[in-house]
């Protein structure tokens, strides 16, 4: 091996190894946003059922 091909070589597999933390850290991104996502719905789904809960209530 030459050491232009070890140059270009090692070129690449650093260009790889930032595309891969790119794509964890979309990937991390979007997972984020979907917890956040799901944290709130589940709230909406809670004080939803408190509020039937609180009308059926008093219908007593």
């Amino acid at each position: 091996m030459t050491i232009r091909t070890m140059m270009i070589e090692h070129g690449f597999l650093a260009a790889m190894l930032v595309l891969v933390g790119l794509e964890v850290v979309v990937l991390g991104y979007f997972a984020y946003r979907i917890s956040r996502v799901l944290e709130r719905v589940e709230g909406v789904g809670v004080a939803t059922y408190l509020e039937v809960r609180k009308v059926l209530g008093q219908s007593r």
